[in-house]
This record gives structure tokens, C-alpha cells and sequence, in this order.
């Protein structure tokens, strides 16, 4: 077999099957393929099936056992589905629920599928985070605050370092998160924070402790938590939309948890350098990231803590930033602070989504419709390999 050939292959299969883990992630395999089928066109079929088995594999994987992950609090309000498959986490006048992993993780690549809760959810909070524990702990949040029927729950999200919070974003979503699971999902890797929604990335906090003095995440193993809990002293209009409790029990759903990181056996920085999710082209965002990001502030932002210059006498210092310190880009780009009115609705217009990012989020639907064709794709590597080896 060509030498040349051989390289290619390998380097492809290398790409296409270390990825296999991630499920969500195809476009590095697809730029891959498109390479090398446009340089040597014999390889074009052996990449494009092995491609097929990613999608395969990931259909496999997912409906993850969840009771094989988490354990629950308060049984009484919370619960696994009889397949283990989802977990259904309940708010009554009693009290809330909650979920936490049995892995403690420092670095990796995360994601939930969540459904809100329905119809009036006014003052509540539906969270799923990571957090350590202590007075100088690390936390990432995506909290989710009710509001009345009609009106769009508000996404925020916070992010603790060493114990230092107060980072909140508030934005709409593009979306009824009550209709359907949605992904959302974190990349945390020691150069930077990404949170994504459905494959768009919404926030970004880069590591620029060494430029700011601003502490990163760097350190401490977090749990991956979930909560659904009373906040009605804050959460809907400031407090004065309270939880009307006649509307009770309200219940969230979680499912399809994925993890691929460093966990308490192996969370070093060793470890995370030698991950897929901290490899160059995820060390920082590129400027259609960016663009991506640009879109979600000028179009749903709420509220943002970098513009709140009365609460901070200020800006803090890390808002000047959108890419890390360490690496070599242009770190005086900056976000579009715009927001929307917050009476306007975010479900009326979509302006020319971008699309999700190179983190892409499949759901299981799509990729059950696939598995025939995939099946068949199997068979045809087997042969075409075969052929080539001279079988």
C-alpha cells in the first residue's frame, strides 16, 4: 500500500476515533475527510464510513444509566425514570431536590440535556452546575429562572474563582426551553471557560490570571450538580412575581449526561493537555466564535455584569478580555455589550442564527433515523479494507 496513502489514513483515523467519546463533536472528522479525499481520493471512502461509525457510536452511547452517575436528595421530590434513563427533580411547599455526581472532575468537556419546567414557574430557579466546596470555592453555573405562562424563562449564568463570584449574565433564550431537552453544555480546559446552548457558545471567560491578577479555574475538582429550588425572594421581576404553589409540584427533567474529563483519579494539567478539548483550536475562540457570541449579546442578553459599572465602581478587569492571555491573539477584542429590551420576546423573530459552533450537539432522535444506513456503512468499511489488504 502507498506509504503516503498509509499516513493519511492514519492520521484521519487517529482524528475520526479519538472522537468517538466526545458524541456531539463532527467537524474536525468531516474537515478531515474532505482533506485527504481531495489530496488522495481512494482514502474519501474508508474516512467518510469510518466517519458513519462516529455517529454510530453515538448513538450507542447515548441514554446514559443516570442512576449509575448521580445520586439524588430528597427522595420524596425527586426520582430516576424506570430506565434510569432521565431524572425527574421536583419543587413542592416542602422544599426542592437535587442531583450530584459521584465523579469529581478538574477540566473536561460536559453536557446536560434539560427540560424546564412547564407552564408558570414564576420564582423558581432550575440550575445545573459545577461546584467545589469551601469558603474559596470554584462554581459554574447555568441557572434557570422561572417566570409566569407566556413570558421566557431567563438563562444566567455565574462563575465563582477562588471563592470571588458576582459574574452574573442574564440572557433569552431563542427558544421554549419547556417544549423540548436542550444541551447545554461547558468547555473547561486551563486556558478557558466556554458555555454553549444547543452548540452556540454564550459565554466565554478565558484564563488571564496571569495578565489581571483575576483567578481561574485551575485547581479545585468540582461535582456536576443539578438543583430545582425556591428563589422567589429574587428570581422572577426582582421578587415581586411570587411561586404560586397551587401550580405545584413543579418538576425538571435531566438526561443524556456526558463527560469526557479529568476526574479525581487523574485531574492534572498532564491529563488535560493530552485531551481533545484542549487541543489548540479549542484553547481559545476564533473570531467566528466570537461572531457567534456577538449575535447572542446583541440579540438576548439581559443583563451583564462587565456593563454594571455602579455596582462595581467600574469594570472588572477581566471583561476587557475574550481570549486567554497565554495564547497569541489579539486580546483587545472585545464583546458587543447590546441587549434587548427586556420586554421584548425572544421567541417572535430568529435573526440569522449562526448556527451551532465546531462543538456540535446531536440528539438521539436524528441519530436513530441514521442507524440503517450506518449499519450498511460498517459492512462496506469491513469489505473495503479487506479489498485493500488483498483478502
Amino acid at each position: 500500500m502507498n506509504e503516503k496513502k498509509q499516513t493519511f489514513d492514519s492520521q484521519c483515523v487517529v482524528i475520526i476515533f479519538q472522537s468517538v467519546i466526545s458524541k456531539f463533536r463532527l467537524v474536525h472528522e468531516m474537515d478531515c475527510m474532505l482533506k485527504r479525499s481531495r489530496t488522495l481520493p481512494e482514502v474519501g471512502l474508508v474516512t467518510l464510513l469510518a466517519a458513519a461509525i462516529v455517529i454510530w457510536s453515538a448513538n450507542v452511547a447515548l441514554g446514559e444509566d443516570m442512576s449509575a452517575l448521580f445520586a439524588l436528595s430528597s427522595p420524596g421530590r425527586s426520582t430516576f425514570t424506570t430506565d434510569n434513563q432521565e431524572v425527574l427533580l421536583g419543587l413542592n411547599q416542602e422544599g426542592g431536590s437535587g442531583l450530584s455526581s459521584y465523579s469529581q472532575y478538574l477540566f473536561g468537556y460536559f453536557n446536560m440535556r434539560v427540560k424546564m419546567i412547564p407552564g408558570n414557574s414564576a420564582g423558581t430557579v432550575t440550575t445545573f452546575y459545577f461546584t467545589s466546596f469551601g469558603d474559596a470555592h470554584d462554581e459554574l453555573d447555568f441557572e434557570f429562572l422561572g417566570n409566569v405562562t407566556g413570558q421566557p424563562i431567563i438563562l444566567q449564568t455565574n462563575i465563582y474563582a477562588s471563592g470571588k463570584g458576582d459574574r452574573e449574565q442574564r440572557i433569552f433564550l431563542w427558544f421554549d426551553p419547556t417544549l423540548d431537552f436542550h444541551n447545554y453544555t461547558i468547555l473547561w480546559n486551563p486556558q478557558q471557560v466556554v458555555f454553549y446552548v444547543d452548540g452556540v457558545p454564550i459565554r466565554v471567560y478565558p484564563n488571564v490570571e496571569a495578565a489581571t491578577g483575576v483567578p481561574y479555574l485551575k485547581s479545585q475538582l468540582m461535582y456536576a450538580m443539578g438543583t430545582i429550588w425556591d428563589g422567589d425572594s429574587w428570581a422572577t421581576e426582582g421578587g415581586r412575581v411570587k411561586i404560586d404553589w397551587d401550580n405545584a409540584p413543579f418538576i425538571a427533567s435531566y438526561r443524556d449526561y456526558f463527560a469526557d474529563a479529568c476526574t479525581d483519579n487523574d485531574a492534572s494539567t498532564t491529563c488535560a493537555m493530552a485531551k481533545w478539548w484542549s487541543q489548540p483550536q479549542l484553547q481559545a475562540l476564533d473570531d467566528s466564535l466570537i461572531g457567534q457570541l456577538d449575535w447572542v449579546k446583541k440579540n438576548y442578553m439581559v443583563y451583564d455584569y462587565c456593563n454594571d459599572y455602579a455596582r462595581f465602581n467600574g469594570t472588572p478587569p477581566e471583561c476587557a478580555y475574550t481570549r486567554p492571555t497565554s495564547i497569541l491573539y489579539n486580546t483587545n477584542s472585545s464583546l458587543s455589550s447590546s441587549a434587548p429590551s427586556p420586554t421584548s420576546s425572544p421567541f417572535s423573530v430568529n435573526p440569522s442564527s449562526p448556527g451551532p459552533s465546531p462543538v456540535l450537539s446531536m440528539s438521539s432522535r436524528t441519530l436513530k433515523y441514521a442507524q440503517p444506513i450506518i449499519l450498511l456503512s460498517t459492512s462496506l468499511i469491513i469489505l473495503h479494507i479487506s479489498m485493500q489488504a488483498g483478502f
